[in-house]
């Protein structure tokens, strides 16, 4: 009776969903699937977990019927006791379904039997707790469309990025309609997404790590690892003695290459990708390298390995720290004062013409806290009665606190004495008061008052607080790690609920980093098996992009092979060209208007880079560099590709869960098998090199979604 009933109402129904989900705990595996269907000449969706009608919509193709490639997971009858059943109406007055897992809404629409037709249960789900569903199940959204554009229907979304798109359609946002459970396919690739934002890349065994944990738990893992080092190196002077120079007289000792690992950057950068790659500390690393892209500082400037390698240091050590605290020890670093200007900034003498040097100042403001405009909690503008936005800050605030910035000098090199100035440059660690070259004036900042009474250090401290209160501070944040964990244009409604755990933990702190990450990685629009949003995602920077196939690989290496891969690509670690890091976060693609800052760098020779760089991983021998002390080369661990790669499928089906994180279209499957295939069976080496190479260059791996 269901079908022909079916049959009948064919060209007037269906719903649209799409797909999202938290990290799972169910105990048992749903056993019912559930799939979307789209008729594009009658604008209608429908979606079903009955076999027979995928059967006869499958059919229906030449009337307009096909899948859109959505499914999620459903509970058949008595699989879990928690489930309960979810009602299925149709209403033939406007040709549409709707679903419930809510036993009043159903049994309302069971007392009007001359409008709605019961159509039985359509699958088995839990209902919201509180307005929210439980982490390990994927929330289902529901909205309606009364006709007013287009026809009338409902559509069912389990992306909520998605879903908050339509209400700029005309369709009302009718909330959350049930709680699914995840699949163990969707749990692995929610976990496997989780990897590519918060990680350098999956090793196989970090997806069993991360379902078996939860999100939640994995975060709190990565929060307690014991933070990776840099070499601590000595205090070098600016200009190179004579004395320091690359001796290649064998035999090969740590100080052999002076020259090269003293004045230059060739060691932290090695250092960093031997620790992105190797080390279990992925979170914070990741954080930290984040934070590099904030607080900017470069090699162009800073060329000395000990003072770059004690900044980024620091940004590692304080990576989960307080906003703060973090932004004032990058204010009194060496480097950063050598970088922009802050140390020996002079107070003002009218008859020698020195004015304080304005440059930290204004890109404090406008680079590493607030921005150039006035922002609403959720990141957009703040607009004045003329539509236009409004200064975050003033010139006269940039100058004013440059004066508050004077009087800081290089830390005493050790050994050496404290002098009026030190003039020695020394890169490593905090900055040291003057007060002789303090300017005490009063000042205005943003409106607030910088007494002169204060020391040089609370007038340091005031201004800080000043600029971390800012109304700003915490939607600026939110969309800097929203953008380099999840994606390059959140919703203004993502920005917001970070914003808001900046402003308080939970706990009445503000700033608190450790929760503004977690708020970023465990968000409804950061978790999810799979996003359909056209505009969400973002390119995977170079240095990324090459870590995450290495860490597949996986190899263990002493970076020296990986700290030239990036270069070509516009990313050489620790140089940034500008003190706007190697991308603007605005950057938008010309075509869709689409924000996505990394495609600021990508252009025909960085895309021909990265599949070179990713050719020479894969397939070449990475030997060690006989003039670096230690040095180990690079060596992979095939195994788990080379244990089922006689069998094509079962191959792509670890590529798919380790490098796409369950996202390989049917189209590049197809296209990559038939490239396994050429290789026998036999030579499974070969047939995971394959695998590996063509994943690295396939769409679905260079923009993460």
């Amino acid at each position: 009776m269901r079908k022909s009933f079916f049959r009948r109402t064919l060209f007037a129904f269906a719903t649209v969903t799409a797909l999202i989900g938290a990290q799972p705990t169910q105990a048992a595996e749903p056993a019912a699937t559930i799939v979307e269907f789209i008729n594009a000449p009658l604008n209608k969706y429908y979606i079903t977990a009955i076999p027979s009608e995928w059967s006869l919509l499958d059919g229906a193709a030449n009337i307009g019927w096909k899948r859109t490639g959505v499914t999620y997971s459903a509970y058949a009858a008595g699989q879990d006791s928690s489930a309960l059943p979810v009602c299925r109406y149709f209403s033939p007055s406007v040709a549409s379904h709707f679903f419930s897992v809510n036993k009043s809404e159903c049994d309302l629409l069971a007392s009007r039997p001359d409008l709605f037709v019961n159509e039985g249960v359509a699958w088995y789900a839990m209902a919201p707790t509180s307005g929210t569903c439980a982490s390990g199940t994927t929330s289902l959204f529901r909205t309606f469309n009364n006709g007013g554009n287009g026809p009338a229907n409902h559509r069912y979304f389990a992306d909520y990025t998605f879903y908050q798109t339509y209400a700029a359609k005309g369709y009302a946002l009718e909330g959350l309609a049930m709680c699914l459970p995840q699949s163990s396919g969707e749990k692995r690739a929610d976990a496997s997404r989780l990897l590519f934002q918060a990680t350098f890349g999956a090793r196989p065994n970090d997806i069993d790590t991360v379902v078996a944990r939860g999100v939640s738990g994995w975060i709190d893992d990565q929060f307690n690892a014991a933070p990776s080092r840099y070499t601590a190196r000595d205090w070098m002077p600016i200009n190179r003695p004579d004395t320091c120079i690359n001796d290649t007289t064998p035999p090969l000792t740590a100080t052999s290459y002076c020259q090269r690992d003293n004045y230059g950057l060739f060691q932290p950068q090695r250092e960093f990708f031997q620790q992105a790659i190797n080390n279990s500390d992925q979170l914070r690393q990741r954080t930290a390298w984040a934070w590099s892209q904030l607080f900017v500082t470069s090699g162009i400037d800073v060329p000395m390995a000990y003072g770059m390698a004690d900044y980024q240091q620091m940004l590692r050590e304080n990576a989960f720290s307080n906003y703060r605290s973090l932004m004032q020890s990058v204010t009194l670093h060496g480097a950063m004062g050598r970088y922009l200007d802050m140390v020996n900034n002079l107070k003002p003498n009218t008859a020698t013409g020195v004015a304080p040097n304005e440059n930290y100042a204004r890109e404090l403001m406008q680079l590493f806290s607030l921005g150039l405009y006035q922002l609403n909690n959720d990141g957009t503008k703040k607009l004045d009665k003329n539509g236009q936005p409004i200064d975050a800050y003033s010139q006269d605030d940039v100058e004013n606190l440059a004066h508050i910035f004077t009087g800081w000098t290089y830390p005493t090199v050790p050994g050496q004495v404290p002098g009026t100035l030190n003039r020695a440059a020394n890169l490593k660690g905090a900055m040291e008061e003057r007060s002789a070259q303090h300017d005490y004036t009063t000042q205005t900042l943003i409106g607030s008052t910088i007494s002169g009474s204060l020391t040089q250090s609370q007038r340091l401290n005031a201004s800080l607080d000043v600029i971390f209160n800012h109304a700003n501070v915490p939607p600026f944040v939110a969309m800097h790690f929203i953008k380099q964990f999840v994606t390059g244009q959140p919703s203004p409604s993502y920005v917001d609920r970070v914003a808001k755990v900046f402003q308080n933990n939970g706990s009445g702190v503000r700033g608190d980093m450790k929760a503004v990450i977690r708020a970023v990685l465990t968000d409804i629009e950061a978790r999810g098996a799979t996003k359909w949003t056209p505009n969400y995602g973002h390119q995977s920077e170079p240095v990324l992009a090459i870590t995450r196939l290495a860490r597949a690989m996986g190899a263990q290496t002493d970076g020296v092979f990986f700290r030239n891969t990036t270069a070509n690509s516009g990313q050489t670690v620790f140089i940034s060209p500008t003190v706007f890091n190697y991308y603007p976060p605005d950057y938008m693609l010309s075509a869709s208007g689409v924000v996505s800052p990394e495609f600021a760098i990508y252009n025909t020779t960085s895309a021909i880079n990265r599949v070179n760089m990713a050719y020479s991983t894969v397939y070449g021998t990475i030997n060690p560099d006989a003039t670096v002390y230690g040095a180990t080369g690079t060596q992979f661990d095939l195994t788990p590709y080379t244990s089922v790669a006689a069998n094509s499928t079962a191959l792509l089906d670890k590529i798919n869960d380790v490098l796409f994180a369950g996202r390989m279209t049917a189209t590049t499957r197809a296209t990559m098998k038939t490239a396994i295939d050429t290789v026998a069976a036999t030579d499974t080496t070969g047939r995971t090199r394959m695998a590996l190479y063509l994943a690295s260059a396939a769409p679905e791996t260079q923009v993460l979604r």
